[in-house]
């Protein structure tokens, strides 16, 4: 019996810092897979938008920065 009074403090930490840990690590893999969703959407979008208006794109030309107003 002082066997299980001696070990039951370890155990119960053990328990409880395992399921912080596997709420921390649900909570992230849903949080990348929403974030995945979330850029899949905008990018559907974005390809719509170019089908949908041509070349003339809302938010510039990728790969070229506008660099200002020419003067």
């Amino acid at each position: 019996m002082e066997y299980i009074a001696v070990l039951l403090p370890s155990i119960s930490i053990g328990i409880i810092f395992y399921f912080i840990l596997r709420w921390i690590f649900r909570g992230d893999r849903t949080e990348r897979a929403v974030e995945s969703r979330s850029q899949e959407d905008a990018e559907r979008w974005y390809e719509e938008l170019k089908r949908r208006d041509g070349e003339d794109l809302p938010f510039g030309h990728p790969g070229r920065r506008d660099r200002g107003p020419k003067r």
